[in-house]
């Protein structure tokens, strides 16, 4: 297997070389993420075509090079299924890669399949059956085992030989530009770089709490997220979802209210006990009008008739374009347009602009404008 190991600056500088003169690289990582917040990058791998590499992260001193490199206009970064490494690469280089290509996403866009790992993947277009063997393994310790270095090898060599079969496959469709699009969202909105203020609007099941009840959960759980990042720890190893919920439905403002009782633990208390007691008194001073709005889950039942014509539509242009259905639109996708038409006119969710407006949007509204 060819393929070159890294772990100097010295090193590192004549990759990058290399990789200014090349069009189109290959990236993969390994990582880490047992009981951490952040992902911590193990590996990275590069890939050349002609020559493909592995990059040891850790004894590496200048990453500035990287940097650029990532950023660079000039080189199209070719991933697979590459959501959590936008993660590493933001949390190590504070960068994430761009112009990207995913090819998971592209095989959705040729009808291939939807969600192929990348195993998968290499057995359609390579006939080449890739071993797991090394799927959980430890990518911080060291030394590396042989079997781990082929393993993470594997990941770009083959990424580079069936790029060029994907993009001929896409241009023949005019499709490029819709996985440029599509593969640039996994850059976007990552778990690691949440708004502290917004986080509780990921925890589901507050809807009864009021406004004050709110005003406290947001505070608690933009407590909660800048602990786990400032200690670089899961979020439940701070308090857990429960606990949060607890803490704004009982309105904690001092540290006795949270003594004795069964809704939080007592390790929760003794580490931050004074600190949810000082959160907890200055949202009980938020003015009225600044407090979020009620939380609201729309009930309203869909119509089933409706939602099975859409689906067919959504079927339909899958069929016809050759895309992965699933690719196209999602099942809230289709209640958001049933809703809307039930308020007086159909509208298409954010989710079914771009490309996806003329293939399946346009098609969608005519159908629920059916009688």
């Amino acid at each position: 297997m060819n393929y070159h190991y890294i772990d100097d600056d010295a090193g590192l500088a004549a990759l990058l070389t290399a990789c200014a003169a090349a069009p189109v690289i290959a990236l993969d990582t390994e990582f880490a993420r047992f009981n951490t917040y952040y992902p911590m990058i193990g590996l990275l791998q590069i890939g050349l075509g002609h020559d493909n590499y592995l990059v040891d992260p850790l004894p590496i001193t200048d990453l500035s090079g990287l940097q650029a490199l990532m950023k660079s206009p000039d080189t199209l970064k070719v991933v697979h299924s590459g959501s959590e490494d936008m993660e590493v690469f933001q949390y190590w280089l504070d960068c994430v890669p761009t112009p990207l290509f995913d090819t998971q996403i592209a095989a959705a866009m040729l009808g291939v399949g939807y969600a192929l790992s990348y195993q998968k993947l290499v057995a359609h277009f390579l006939n080449i059956d890739i071993p797991k063997g090394e799927t959980r393994s430890d990518w911080l310790a060291r030394p590396l085992r042989q079997s781990q270095l082929d393993y993470a090898a594997q990941d770009v060599i083959h990424l580079f030989e069936i790029y060029p079969m994907l993009a001929e496959s896409l241009a023949a469709k005019d499709r490029i530009e819709w996985v440029l699009s599509e593969s640039i969202k996994l850059t976007q909105d990552l778990p690691t770089k949440i708004d502290p203020n917004e986080a509780y609007l990921k925890l589901k099941g507050t809807s009864f709490l009021k406004p004050r009840q709110l005003q406290y959960l947001r505070m608690f759980c933009a407590f909660r997220e800048r602990e786990a990042q400032t200690r670089n720890v899961p979020r439940n190893r701070v308090l857990d979802n429960d606990e949060l919920i607890a803490l704004a439905l009982n309105e904690v403002q001092d540290r006795a209210a949270m003594q004795g009782v069964e809704w939080i633990s007592r390790r929760a208390v003794s580490r931050y006990g004074e600190a949810l007691a000082e959160v907890g008194a200055e949202a009980s001073t938020v003015p009225e009008a600044a407090l979020p709005p009620r939380l609201t889950n729309d009930t309203t039942p869909v119509n089933k008739n409706k939602l099975d014509r859409l689906r067919r539509v959504v079927a339909d242009q899958a069929k016809q374009f050759g895309i992965a259905p699933e690719l196209l639109s999602r099942r809230r996708d289709l209640e958001a347009i049933i809703k809307s038409d039930n308020q007086g006119g159909a509208t298409l969710p954010s989710h079914l602009l771009g490309w996806r407006e003329a293939v399946v949007g346009i098609p969608l509204l005519a159908a629920i404008g059916q009688s």
